[in-house]
């Protein structure tokens, strides 16, 4: 309503002044949120999975339920009053929307932006889909941090202190790592301590990123289940174990007694099992903040996963725009925001293992096929090859090729909103000719870099020009219990209830 009231405030503003105005409507297609709900309702009316029904099948009951459901916000706005051109309106699956979705994936890929790799990502082990930070809602916690100790390889009797939130993990550790300008532990540097389940003798290393402060100062590293860690891991040319299969269960069949595990309950056997080697020095509690999915709302995994990877294009230009005030936050303050996000850019994982959405436009050669999809990186190289066909339509022949099943996340749409809906592909269309750049956007500072940044990048690079001008930020509004508004945690008001 806040949105929508300032949003309708300056189109009535400019309007009095005898300005032509298009305030052009329209939804996105909520990937992951959309077929989260359909899959609930099917599993609790009908006991079915997704891959029961098969994808066309499956997708035409989120298509039912879209058609159902899908024009409650815009019938809402109506009745709000906003004086949006209803003619005009648009939805990210649309044919026409579409068709520039893909065009922009094939036109990024064949300038080498875009490619396939394994890299770490936010991982939600219930959808069993990698999710971008904005769909993880980081939430203060209570957790319990173990003090273990590791024995000295070559001093029987010797042990290294460290200390883990994560006991379960130690089944991947690779190494101990320490601050080399700690004193505590220069001795132990270069030398192995006994991990001691599975059994194996892993190297003490030496690592500034390590916060002396925190714990005992000495930090187990097993790259495969933690960011910090996964960094650390290619820096020193570590091993990287992988102990969780995508749902959370331990994968560790060396030692049957965890193989098949919930994560949680592995967590209080791997403690079980230190005290009664001896090796449990204390558990404390301590404040910490966890990663939830926002729609299972179970803790996310960060997990080393095949996706499709963006590196962003006019990254000088969108940095440049709102530091020269080509482009102008209100309230100023929030350009230092948007500078910071420029300034530690990280490539954009675009892909969403989910079946609503815009498909990625990628074949593989059948013939080929278990090659490709175990190989550690895919990219231009491949398509010139022909291993790989890229493009707005599949291979002539079809039928010996097959469609990378992935879709592509929400935000990879939305990021083009300010021009494709004003003109198709290739069109230079009057409405975009009068009305493009745009003006104003109102939007909420939480999606500064997920939806502005990127709008501001994909602007430069498609059109050659600004999106927008001006960019007002709202509050956030949020419940009794400080919550921001959300339709997953059923805490946002109809607002015409309200009225």
């Amino acid at each position: 309503v806040l949105n929508n009231s300032l949003q309708d405030i300056l189109a009535r503003r400019a309007r009095q002044k005898g300005k032509e105005v298009l305030w052009l409507p329209g939804t996105d297609h909520a990937g992951i949120a959309t077929q989260t709900k359909v899959e609930r309702e099917l599993k609790k009316n009908e006991g079915l999975g997704r891959r029961d029904l098969g994808r066309e099948k499956f997708l035409e009951r989120v298509w039912d339920f879209k058609n159902e459901h899908g024009d409650i916000i815009i019938k809402q706005l109506k009745r709000l009053g906003c004086s949006c051109d209803w003619s005009r309106e648009r939805f990210t699956m649309d044919e026409d929307y579409t068709k520039w979705v893909s065009h922009v994936f094939v036109e990024l890929f064949k300038e080498g932006l875009i490619y396939r790799g394994k890299r770490m990502v936010n991982w939600c082990p219930v959808s069993l889909t990698a999710l971008s930070d904005e769909e993880v809602i980081m939430t203060p916690s209570k957790s319990k941090l173990f003090f273990m100790k590791y024995e000295l390889a070559d001093a029987p009797g010797e042990f290294l202190e460290i200390s883990t939130t994560r006991p379960e993990t130690l089944l991947g550790d690779v190494a101990v790592a320490v601050n080399p300008k700690d004193p505590r532990f220069t001795k132990y540097i270069g030398r192995k301590v006994r991990r001691p389940f599975p059994a194996a003798e892993i190297p003490v290393i030496a690592d500034d990123h390590v916060d002396i402060e925190f714990g005992t100062g000495a930090l187990k590293i097993t790259p495969a289940h933690d960011k910090a860690d996964f960094e650390i891991g290619l820096k020193h040319g570590l091993e990287i174990i992988d102990v969780l299969t995508p749902d959370g269960m331990i994968n560790c069949p060396e030692l049957p007694e965890f193989h098949g595990l919930d994560r949680f309950v592995a967590r209080r056997l791997a403690a079980t099992k230190l005290e009664e080697m001896g090796l449990l020095i204390k558990i404390e509690e301590y404040d910490n903040n966890i990663g939830y999915s926002e729609r299972a709302g179970v803790p996310i995994e960060p997990r080393i996963s095949m996706q499709w990877f963006l590196k962003y294009p006019c990254v000088k230009e969108a940095t440049d725009a709102v530091a020269n005030g080509d482009i102008k936050f209100r309230p100023e303050r929030w350009a230092k925001t948007y500078g910071h996000w420029m300034a530690n850019l990280q490539d954009w994982c675009i892909s969403r293992q989910l079946w609503w959405g815009h498909q990625i436009p990628v074949w593989y050669r059948k013939d080929k096929l278990d090659a490709l999809k175990s190989a550690e990186s895919l990219d231009m190289q491949d398509f010139s090859a022909g291993d790989i066909h890229v493009g707005l339509e599949p291979p002539a022949d079809a039928e010996n090729w097959q469609r990378d099943e992935d879709v592509m996340d929400t935000w990879f749409s939305s990021w083009l909103w300010p021009f494709a809906t004003m003109a198709n592909v290739g069109e230079d269309t009057p409405t975009l000719k009068k009305f493009y750049p745009t003006d104003d956007l109102v939007t909420g500072p939480d999606i500064i870099f997920f939806w502005v940044a990127r709008m501001i990048m994909a602007g430069f690079r498609f059109t050659g020009e600004l999106p927008f001008k001006n960019v007002f930020f709202t509050t956030i509004i949020r419940d009794l219990k400080g919550r921001k508004m959300s339709k997953s945690l059923g805490n946002s008001p109809d607002p015409i209830d309200l009225m």
